[in-house]
């Protein structure tokens, strides 16, 4: 005989089960008899009942609010329904088996026609009442660096210092630089098992936004640029960066734009450029900075795209993007990092699939 119950289970059964103590089976309540509501309620098992009804009404922003009450998460709202909408997408509530975790009381798994379809976690409220909350475990994990002592909201969730791995140390992208005197300080989080990437807010402050670093998960928090000028930094300088490569440039110049005490520049300095062919035109074109924040009033970092166009032996346009760090020494802008990431240019060119 089969130890499995679906969700059309009557309460009559559910009552017998109950009142002989046998446990590990699988049973759902489901009963409008006002006389065993306030039994069923105190039942732990009543939260699946209220779970698959809420499923069947795709009332999935209750089940959302009921899953930050039952084991606080940082997922957002959006990421949180879409991935019940992906379990649930024509299952029938009504054919739904489960049974509790044979290694944890509280958590019972569902099925499907004998699919796994996910885990519900159970907590009683403080009103005797039973919630029941789905366990999602994503795969995206990300460290957020924020400036030193800024409080942050993750998806519209405080966060306190328990997800902080770092305080006040200097910010990742800056620890290139032999004198790190001046490199902004951050506080540094951790946060696993995202659903997607995090909306990162500062408490009570207007005008920050984030930066995905191209190098690593790491997302940069700093105050978003729309000064002209500043935009203009980074193009000029990533024409410089990039004319270096194609033997249009010299190392000379990128020195003069650099912060030269650093290991960024270190490599750059060593890099072979005589691989690229001869060329007799070159140009770039839509040379475009973007996502620029500030990390400290003396610093900044963001993205910049551009097309580069040669001909010579043969023609092509290549389709380059750049992450750059900047930091103001006396009175100048100097780069002091550099990420190559072409998949930031929106001609970004397809990698050829082999058929």
């Amino acid at each position: 005989m089969s130890n499995r119950m679906s969700a059309g289970a009557g309460i009559g059964i559910l009552a017998v089960v109950a009142a002989l103590g046998i446990g590990g089976g699988f049973f759902y309540v489901k009963s409008s008899e006002k006389k065993f509501a306030a039994a069923e309620a105190a039942m732990p098992e009543s939260a699946i009942s209220t779970y698959f009804e809420e499923v069947k009404n795709q009332d999935y922003e209750k089940i959302y609010e009921d899953s930050l009450v039952v084991a606080p998460h940082l997922n957002s709202k959006d990421d949180y329904v879409a991935k019940l909408q992906s379990i649930y997408d024509g299952v029938d509530t009504a054919k739904i088996e489960y049974a509790p975790d044979s290694t944890d009381t509280s958590k019972y798994k569902l099925y499907s026609d004998k699919k796994y379809l996910a885990t519900l976690d159970l907590m009683q409220a403080s009103d005797g009442s039973w919630l029941a909350s789905t366990e999602f475990s994503g795969d995206q994990n990300y460290t957020v660096e924020v400036p030193a002592g800024l409080a942050i909201q993750v998806n519209g969730i405080d966060v306190d210092a328990s997800y902080q791995t770092a305080t006040d140390v200097v910010a990742s992208n800056f620890t290139q630089l032999t004198d790190q005197s001046a490199a902004p300080h951050v506080d540094r989080y951790q946060f696993n098992n995202l659903l997607g990437s995090p909306a990162i807010t500062v408490v009570g402050q207007d005008g920050y936004t984030t930066l995905k670093d191209v190098l690593s998960d790491t997302l940069f928090v700093g105050k978003q640029s729309s000064d002209a000028a500043l935009a203009q930094e980074f193009t000029n300088d990533a024409v410089i960066f990039a004319s270096f490569p194609t033997q249009d440039g010299t190392l000379g110049a990128i020195g003069n734009v650099s912060i030269t005490d650093s290991d960024f520049y270190s490599r750059i300095s060593s890099m072979q450029n005589t691989w690229f062919s001869e060329h007799t035109v070159s140009q770039f074109s839509n040379v475009t900075a973007t996502n620029i924040i500030q990390q400290s009033d003396t610093t900044m970092v963001g993205y910049v795209t551009f097309d580069y166009y040669a001909e010579g032996e043969r023609s092509r346009t290549w389709h380059g993007g750049y992450q750059m760090t900047f930091m103001n020494v006396n009175g100048s802008w100097k780069v002091a990092g550099l990420g190559i990431d072409n998949e930031l240019n929106p001609a970004k060119e397809a990698i050829p699939t082999q058929g």
